[in-house]
């Protein structure tokens, strides 16, 4: 069995305006590398879940309407502990992972 975690339709909460973005993804924003309102996924294949992150105007992930500053956060939140965001994470236009593109 294999459990999606996707929450990309889900209402997330109101727009507020941000200024450019900030952050550790911000370089690769900036680069064109990740664009506003990009995919992010993490499989997690002994676990049976694959879990989906977008990428918001301020440089942060969303994830089941929640923010973070940085995929590492984003992944430990995912993981219930510390991981490393930065090889957890791939686009997933190409399965790029985030650390191949810093």
């Amino acid at each position: 069995m294999r459990v999606v975690v996707d929450v990309a339709d889900q209402p997330s909460a109101p727009a507020q305006p941000v200024g450019p973005p900030r952050g550790p993804l911000a370089p690769l924003m900036a680069r064109g590398d990740l664009q506003v309102g990009e995919r992010l996924y993490w499989r997690r294949p002994r676990l049976g879940k694959t879990f989906i992150a977008v990428v918001l105007a301020s440089g942060e992930l969303e994830i089941a309407g929640r923010r973070y500053q940085s995929p590492s956060d984003a992944a430990s939140a995912c993981a219930g502990g510390a991981a490393n965001g930065w090889t957890a994470w791939r686009r997933e236009r190409d399965g790029t992972p985030l650390n191949k593109l810093r």
